[in-house]
């Protein structure tokens, strides 16, 4: 009894040291020497245990305290760290055996790697854990750091302070970094001094090159010694800044890609059909609310800020993928269809929507896209507005009773990288898109019924068509961009399918008898 109650109390009652580094040669996530960037210190990741981001150990200056810990992270604005080359950690702890932690990054390398921190029992430990260590991350897109108490078995207490990334001071005459870098009049998203390499996301279909219009060296007496535009989308800007000793030069780069979404599909179905998951567009008022996330979303992108709101999920799969629930089951037996639009970058070959339902046991119901064709045909570089049957899933044995999560996936962290979604919904009948001139376009399809073939024709540029049997499986895909496209249904068996055929400006699903 006695034992533990001292145990309970074991706690600092001072401070770790104060920090030297100067503020423009630190990111910090915790502590009251720097200006920090955490947004959230108690994120919920299904951890055990408090935190108090407030513990006056009775000096007044503040520590992060963790009890009753197994592991616990830190939500951040994302970060480019790069050019940091240390992670400075203080931490007091009387019972815990072994902590490790990691920055947790959704840019290039290495996503996690958990690092043991040396531990004193009963003091501060002052930890500089070099990058190195955190063997092939590049902490270029830095948004989370995670403590792991769980090698230790037992949950611990634990208690930080000055949490925060750091590079050495630049010795006098020798900087040769700057302080701004402004693209067409504006500082370019994300600049910190320490990072020399910069992806500018453009609209898909820009044309004309962004200029670099200001490059401040950090050092008044350092020298922009040039500036070389960009000669083309995509192409690479570059500034050139030479030091006041003149011993030491850096090199900026930009690179200009046209990978940004333009703005999404407008949904038109009519809100009294509509169960609203994600969508700020449509005029929806029957709206399903979660009641937490998770896996990652990088972030939710207004895809035209200059005309009112159109957000967008942002998921990078190569980090992970992204889903909500509630705490109890929905009933979705009154609505038919799933609907979903997606833009898939370059680099993405998969991606599956997952519906989910809690039957006395949680099971996940996949409907897949890939580049090969699976249940459909994934396109890259564009918006594509995808209408699933229900009966697609319930095929799989969903019951729609008992919906309760979604989650957006992949089969592998190596399959795909950033896709965006919007317009997430189900809807009684087929869901329908404000296509605008779409709806005035000529459109055909003939002979219906056939026997061998359909031709399908529009007044528009036809981009795809998709062909689906009544099951909701994607059976045949083509990318005519042409005016008319022939579909073989010479080798189909007899019975109704469904052509989704997709123009420059919205898409229409028309129904196709086989006889």
């Amino acid at each position: 009894m006695l034992f533990t109650g001292a145990s309970a109390f074991a706690q600092p009652t001072n401070n770790a040291p104060t920090p030297t580094n100067a503020q423009a040669d630190v990111i910090s996530v915790y502590g009251e020497a720097f200006t920090s960037v955490a947004t959230n210190y108690n994120p919920n990741w299904g951890q055990i245990g408090q935190v108090d981001p407030n513990f006056d150990p009775g000096t007044g200056n503040l520590v992060l305290a963790y009890t009753n810990f197994n592991y616990q992270g830190t939500e951040l604005t994302t970060q480019n760290a790069s050019g940091m080359e240390f992670l400075h950690i203080d931490i007091w702890t009387s019972n815990a055996t072994v902590i490790k932690v990691s920055p947790i990054n959704n840019g290039t390398g290495v996503s996690e790697i958990l690092v043991n921190v040396p531990l004193v029992s009963g003091g501060w430990s002052s930890v500089d854990l070099p990058k190195s260590a955190f063997a092939g991350m590049t902490w270029d897109s830095v948004f989370q750091i995670k403590f792991d108490g769980q090698q230790g078995v037992v949950p611990s207490d634990i208690y930080l302070d000055n949490v925060y990334f750091w590079k050495p001071a630049t010795p006098a005459g020798s900087d040769a970094s700057l302080s701004d870098l402004q693209v067409d009049g504006s500082t370019l998203a994300g600049f910190n001094t320490t990072v020399t390499g910069y992806t500018y996301e453009l609209v898909v279909g820009t044309t004309t090159v962004p200029q670099i219009t200001l490059a401040t060296p950090t050092d008044s007496g350092a020298t922009v010694t040039s500036i070389t535009q960009a000669s083309g989308i995509p192409g690479t800007a570059s500034v050139l800044v030479t030091s006041q000793n003149g011993n030491v030069t850096t090199t900026y780069t930009v690179n200009f890609v046209a990978s940004f979404p333009n703005q999404s599909p407008t949904p038109a179905t009519p809100q009294m059909e509509v169960l609203n998951i994600f969508s700020d567009t449509g005029g929806f008022t029957n709206n399903w609310i979660p009641d937490y996330s998770f896996g990652t979303l990088i972030g939710s992108p207004d895809l035209d800020p200059s005309d009112g709101v159109n957000l967008a999920k942002k998921i990078n799969f190569a980090v992970a993928g992204y889903g909500q629930g509630t705490n109890l089951v929905t009933d979705i037996s009154a609505y038919q269809w799933l609907h979903f639009d997606y833009f898939a970058d370059s680099n993405s070959n998969e991606i599956r929507f997952i519906v989910i339902g809690n039957n006395g046991g949680v099971v996940e119901y996949n409907y897949e896209l890939t580049t090969a064709g699976s249940n459909g045909t994934l396109v890259q570089g564009s918006w594509q507005s995808v209408n699933v049957p229900l009966s697609f899933f319930e095929g799989l044995g969903f019951n729609k009773t008992t919906f309760f999560q979604y989650k957006l996936g992949t089969s592998s962290d190596l399959v795909s990288d950033i896709v965006y979604f919007d317009n997430i919904y189900f809807s009684v009948n087929e869901p329908l898109l404000n296509t605008g001139s779409f709806d005035k376009a000529t459109f055909n399809a003939y002979p219906n019924p056939t026997q061998n073939v359909w031709n399908i024709t529009s007044t528009q540029n036809i981009t795809s068509v998709k062909i689906f049997d009544v099951t909701g499986k994607q059976i045949k895909a083509m990318q005519p961009n042409a005016l008319n496209v022939v579909v073989d249904a010479a080798e189909l068996s007899s019975g109704i399918y469904f052509a989704n055929v997709m123009t420059d400006s919205g898409n229409k699903t028309v129904k196709l008898v086989k006889n």
